[in-house]
């Protein structure tokens, strides 16, 4: 997983990919949805992609980050594309001085160009109005919900984050959220000013496993509405992606692996597992700029055990600054994710929990289930 490449060589502004396209003769020749958010993108543009396929369409469909290969990214009609095919198309934008998130996403648009699909739903990377997505014209903007992540580079509260997210809805476009309150406001703001119009995505009848599930696949239904569609209501997408509530056995124990990091998303699966009757225990993992304290500072008896641990990885935190983070919550440290779940299953729970990030669930995943696509 190239999580810790694209932090390495971020860098915002929407000019060295509007030259690189330029430079390869890009035109877009297809309609577009872009989707940003705090939480639940990946699946929302996952739902959405299936939507338009069912509806007859072709359709291109662009995910970050990866878990395990990177054609996991690019997407055409359904099915995911070879590593080798996307380096090199990647290859091809040596020339240009592009950051890696910038060489994967201008190699992925030249591709749904040359392919000639009819729709793209694209994903942002992180943010929104400086995105390297966010060259695309979008004729509809998605935006999931939004709470504080990334402060460093979105800004410290929620309206500041909004404002940023709310840069890719476009002059006469139309926009899709699930966001209220002052996140809410920005966006109704900001699309009034470039001539936009606002639709809250009604929550439809759940027929998935979460509560969150059912709100992507309501957000995906708005969509071909807004569109101008008219979805099949008895088509409900059954595949969802790696690390989001992923039901497995380890050990003869049922494990529940999400790729969650934020506030809301911890609250949001601490909800569903409530809902499972037995003992659980809770393996978690974080990175330094985590909200590992607010999460983990009160105590809600919902599992017997929580483990914690950090995991290889550019922003890790020692053990000393876990240990000082986590001070009173009754957390164990453990030295690695695996060390969290051997000691998990050695209490022989009913459920345990897996989260923290989703690149730690990419992770554990490899580590522990190795699975091949």
């Amino acid at each position: 997983m190239n999580s810790g490449k694209e932090t390495k060589t971020m860098s915002f502004g929407l000019g060295r990919m509007r030259r690189a396209l330029a430079g390869e003769g890009f035109k877009q020749n297809f309609r577009c949805v872009l989707i940003a958010g705090s939480t639940g993108k990946s699946q929302t543009a996952v739902f959405t992609e299936k939507l338009l396929i069912h509806a007859g369409f072709s359709v291109g469909a662009y995910l970050s980050p990866h878990l395990e290969r990177i054609g996991e990214r690019l997407r055409l009609n359904g099915k995911e594309i070879s590593d080798s095919l996307y380096y090199s198309r990647m290859r091809r934008l040596k020339k240009y001085s592009l950051t890696y998130f910038e060489r994967l996403t201008a190699a992925a648009f030249m591709y749904f160009m040359e392919k000639k699909i009819q729709w793209a739903v694209v994903e942002v990377g992180l943010g929104g109005r400086l995105d390297a997505t966010n060259v695309l014209k979008n004729e509809i903007a998605v935006i999931t919900g939004i709470c504080r992540e990334h402060t460093d580079y979105l800004g410290s509260s929620v309206e500041k984050i909004a404002r940023e997210k709310a840069g890719i809805i476009k002059k006469g476009s139309r926009v899709i959220t699930l966001c209220a309150g002052g996140a809410g406001e920005v966006i109704k703001k900001t699309a009034a000013g470039r001539n936009a119009s606002v639709m809250r995505a009604p929550i439809l009848k759940n027929p998935y496993s979460t509560a969150f599930l059912g709100e992507n696949y309501s957000l995906a239904m708005a969509v071909m509405k807004s569109a101008g569609l008219k979805p099949d209501k008895d088509y409900f997408p059954e595949y969802i992606l790696p690390a989001r509530f992923e039901r497995k056995k380890y050990k003869g124990i049922d494990v529940i692996l999400d790729g969650g990091h934020t506030l809301d998303a911890w609250r949001a699966v601490k909800s569903e597992i409530s809902k499972i009757q037995g003992p659980r225990v809770c393996v978690f993992y974080a990175l330094k700029d985590k909200k590992l304290e607010e999460m983990l500072s009160s105590p809600d008896g919902l599992f017997e055990k929580i483990f914690c641990s950090s995991f290889p990885h550019e922003r890790r935190m020692s053990g000393d600054e876990l240990m000082k983070r986590t001070a009173g919550t009754g957390v164990e440290i453990t030295s690695s994710p695996e060390r969290s779940l051997k000691k998990a299953v050695s209490l022989a729970p009913k459920l345990i929990l897996c989260f923290g990030s989703l690149i730690g669930s990419a992770y554990l995943r490899k580590k522990i289930w190795s699975v091949k696509k």
